[in-house]
């Protein structure tokens, strides 16, 4: 059915098609993107979607999302993605998605691709249609009648040195092959019985096979004689692009969301000055309901319908009434469907409306489904209020609050305000403290400005309430926040541990695994590099002694790290688990050392730019590494922050410049330190990224900083008293 678009409402709104944007007030220097991927089936002679494959195409497919500077979002799944869009500075961007199996060639395994390049801008929502083709070169024979009177037992064998695939008999079925960067051409060779019983073989080469692209062999039979090894067959190639003729969309349910602002905050507004809001739609698939649930406005609406109703038939259900009060109220709408597939709807709630309120909280409710059944909601809470400035809430998950400082932010509702702020205490203390705004311009509080305050020196784990003030004018609307916790770092002062067999753990017997080292591979030569060392030591009993040394036939490195040694592969190749889960953003991490460096003695590789050569002076490292909550997989190994793997340690290494690493510290040993004990160092946190929370915390102590490259000497660490300071 062709699609057309059409208008349902007096005002029209512009609205645009593919990849159309609508302003609205959102996070500082940030846009929002609206992201559709979607996976389209390819072609003239494809088979169709398998019952359920649909699904296995959503669940598989993967999406990351780059910036120059890499990685920024990645999203395991379609229904990962999510439904209220995806919060970045404004910038250029490249969107990657992968679905399906990527097998070198298959009849049945078929994998697709989509890339596109776009520009967020600030305070902008972005529409990008993510389309994943297939990425698959196709193969399939077709047999002239003519081939029947001449050979028998045929069979055609088509691949490069990844993989092949054997069509027996006339088989036309269609071959899906992934083309490598060795491989840039397909062979083939067809083989049978001709009319005498003989062997037939004939070969040739698909030359630059493309992605994308479907090969017909057609194979017909010319008299040229019929002499011993004479070539009596033709084999052509047509050259198909394969064509988009049907599209299979695995989409999220439709998006609302907020078009003058987010719907994550309420919209506060005075009483008789309150401005247009707004929701905008958008569908993968024909919208089938739009219902609007209006809460609080009942002495307004009254028995009208007009406080719940499917505005997407307001025409068509026949209730004139109820269109004439929405035009009156100012409630209207606009509708576009796509072409390309897809329904965009923008609906506004304008002031002839709003301005009718008295003092008090409402909710306009917008719940849509689409022809699929897949539903999308989006709510947004109105606050009418003659306050002289309105504080707005703190998420509980606000990536703004810290263990010792948090930012509160507001409105001004009315011009000429004066010393404009928050009061703020520890819910349960009486007095209040007060931290002033500054304002953006010389002239002033204006009404509709939005002011904030960093609040600092604030205690770790404790709830504070808060409630915006301004002269001659303090709200009795008090809301809380509370403050990250100062955690610390299991068996930080490394007083438990204990044998289990062979290898020493760093840890309590029967207790829980935090930290880990090289011991368990260390092991297998009865050796062991990391111990409890009673001196010389900070605190406690014990202090963590990290000792490099020749093993059998392998240099290994003195270690310790948060994680778990999960395995070797190759003998003496370690992988290991990297990270554990952590909610808390420290700013530094302090402890004390006793390092004595040796001579490297052996040299077996290190990074790219690095050069080392035997009888330098060793290096140690002490490092730590907030991160997001990316996860890693690696051989049978898979769910950990990270994973290293010293035979592919440059593509499985950890590297400070990924994206997953919010937070970021390290401290090089390029001596002995001074003195027979343990010297205090810190090392502060560089924080790259303050959008999100944190998830996972890395840290890392190596007596030889090249070790994960079997590169270094005899060095020793003494490790004690960890400590993240906040």
């Amino acid at each position: 059915m062709k699609k057309i678009a059409y208008i349902l409402a007096a005002a029209v709104v512009g609205m645009a098609s593919s990849g159309c944007s609508d302003k609205f007030d959102g996070h500082a220097g940030e846009g929002r993107l609206m992201l559709h991927p979607r996976v389209s089936t390819e072609l003239r002679k494809s088979r169709a979607f398998a019952d359920g494959e649909v699904a296995q195409l959503s669940e598989s497919c993967k999406i990351w999302i780059s910036s120059a500077k890499g990685l920024v979002r990645e999203y395991n799944g379609i229904a990962s993605v999510p439904t209220d869009g995806i919060w970045l500075q404004g910038g250029s961007y490249l969107a990657e998605a992968w679905a399906g199996d990527s097998v070198p060639a298959s009849f049945t395994s078929r994998y697709f691709k989509g890339v596109k390049r776009f520009i967020i801008e600030a305070g902008v929502a972005k529409q990008v249609d993510l389309t994943c083709t297939l990425a698959n070169t196709a193969v399939s024979v077709r047999y002239d009648e003519s081939v029947d009177l001449v050979l028998s037992d045929i069979n055609l064998t088509v691949g490069h040195s990844c993989g092949s695939l054997e069509w027996k008999g006339k088989d036309e079925r269609s071959g899906y092959f992934m083309m490598n960067s060795r491989d840039k051409d397909l062979t083939y060779t067809l083989t049978g019985k001709d009319e005498r019983g003989r062997d037939y073989e004939q070969a040739g080469v698909i030359e630059n096979a493309k992605a994308g692209t479907e090969y017909v062999l057609n194979v017909s039979y010319t008299e040229v004689g019929v002499e011993t090894g004479g070539a009596y067959f033709d084999i052509e190639i047509d050259e198909n692009i394969l064509v988009i003729n049907d599209e299979i969309t695995i989409m999220s349910a439709p998006q609302v969301i907020g078009v003058y602002q987010s719907l994550d905050v309420p919209y506060y507004a005075e009483k008789g000055a309150a401005e247009r809001q707004g929701f905008f739609i958008t569908a993968t698939n024909e919208l089938a309901s739009v219902i609007v649930k209006i809460d609080g406005m009942d002495h307004i609406l009254g028995e009208t319908g007009a406080n719940n109703f499917d505005i997407l038939y307001v025409h068509e259900s026949g209730n004139e009434v109820l269109h004439e009060l929405l035009e009156s109220y100012g409630i209207k709408h606009v509708r576009v469907i796509r072409e390309d597939s897809g329904d965009d709807m923008k609906i506004t709630f304008e002031p002839e409306l709003l301005n009718r309120l008295d003092e008090g909280e409402y909710k306009i409710t917008i719940t849509a489904t689409d022809e699929n059944n897949k539903t999308g909601t989006g709510a947004l809470d109105i606050i009418i209020t003659d306050a002289v400035v309105d504080a707005k809430p703190v998420p509980a998950d606000a990536p703004t609050t810290w263990a010792t400082q948090a930012t509160l932010s507001g409105t001004v509702m009315k011009a000429n305000a004066e010393n404009v702020g928050f009061n703020y205490r520890v819910k349960g203390e009486s007095d209040w403290k007060f931290a002033e705004a500054t304002p953006l311009s010389r002239a002033g509080w204006e009404k509709g400005m939005e002011f904030t305050v960093v609040l600092t020196g604030l205690i770790p784990g404790t709830t504070y309430e808060y409630t915006s003030a301004a002269t001659d004018f303090v709200s009795t609307n008090i809301q809380e926040f509370t403050t990250e916790a100062a955690a610390q770092l299991p068996n930080c002062g490394f007083e438990d541990w204990f044998m289990e067999g062979k290898v020493q753990r760093i840890y309590k017997e029967g207790g829980s695994m935090f930290w880990d080292s090289g011991n368990k591979g260390s092991s297998t030569a009865n050796t062991t590099l990391t111990t409890p060392c009673e001196s010389p030591k900070h605190g406690g009993n014990y202090s963590a002694k990290l000792a490099s040394e020749k093993v059998a036939i392998a240099f290994a490195a003195g270690n310790l790290f948060v994680g778990e040694f999960l395995g070797t592969e190759n003998l003496t190749k370690g992988i290991l688990g990297w990270g554990r889960p952590w909610s808390t953003r420290p700013k530094a991490l302090k402890g004390y050392i006793k390092y004595t460096p040796a001579a490297i003695s052996d040299v077996n590789g290190a990074p790219s730019g690095v050069t080392i050569n035997k009888g330098d002076m060793d290096t140690g490292i002490i490092y730590i590494g907030i991160l997001d909550d990316t996860k890693m997989s690696y051989s049978s190994y898979s769910g950990w922050p990270q994973i290293v793997a010293t035979k592919n340690i440059d593509s499985y290494g950890f590297k400070a410049s990924d994206p997953k690493v919010i937070a970021y510290g390290e401290k090089v040993f390029t001596e002995a330190t001074p003195g027979d004990g343990l010297i205090e160092f810190e090392i502060p946190l560089d924080y790259h990224r303050t959008d999100i929370k944190a998830s996972n915390i890395v840290v890392v102590a190596s007596a030889s900083r090249y070790g994960d490259y079997y590169t270094g000497g005899p060095s020793v660490m003494y490790l004690d008293d960890l400590e993240l300071v906040y």
